[in-house]
């Protein structure tokens, strides 16, 4: 996606300036020197380019800035902005998914984290951190026996997060 990049992007300027090409490469530049702000910018001015591809990398980029920085909403917004690959579409609805899911989890909303990690599997396998947080999801919310059978599975490939859990899931259906 994003080739050499030129040191220019150290200093700061207005990306609305630069060509819609320029932005973009600037856009990953930025990212590359952990800028998403001001990545995110660039790549918004680089959406203005009349090229598909480069509309669709500005896009693209725009959304992994965002949810670099938490900000999931506009990560989600920014990723409709230009049609883009259904690889790179996924990837991003999955990322999207997750981080939904996660925040949904840290507010106490274990029904809604399970919704957001019930449709990011369908479109990406779970990894087993997110099997660990839907597994907290079930503890949470009194279902302790499939809790254990998450824990269970995701304990198996050597999770610090899931073997801890197994021993509580274990401890709540009476089997320690």
């Amino acid at each position: 996606v994003h080739s050499a990049r030129p040191a220019s992007c150290a200093s700061r300027l207005d990306p609305a300036r630069l060509s819609a090409p320029a932005a973009l490469q600037r856009g990953w530049c930025l990212m590359d020197l952990n800028r998403p702000l001001e990545a995110a910018e660039s790549f918004g001015a680089a959406l203005s380019s009349g090229n598909r591809n480069i509309r669709e990398d500005a896009a693209y980029g725009q959304s992994l800035a965002y949810l670099r920085v938490g900000l999931t909403d506009r990560a989600a917004v920014a990723a409709t902005q230009a049609p883009m690959s259904s690889a790179r579409a996924r990837e991003l609805q999955a990322s999207i998914l997750a981080d939904r899911a996660v925040q949904a989890f840290q507010s106490d909303r274990y029904r809604e984290a399970l919704l957001y990690l019930d449709q990011r599997a369908q479109v990406q396998q779970e990894p087993v951190d997110l099997l660990v947080l839907r597994a907290y999801s079930y503890m949470n919310l009194s279902r302790p026996h499939d809790a254990l059978r998450l824990f269970e599975a995701a304990a198996t490939t050597g999770n610090r997060d899931a073997r801890r859990g197994l021993a509580d899931a274990k401890a709540a259906v009476g089997l320690n």
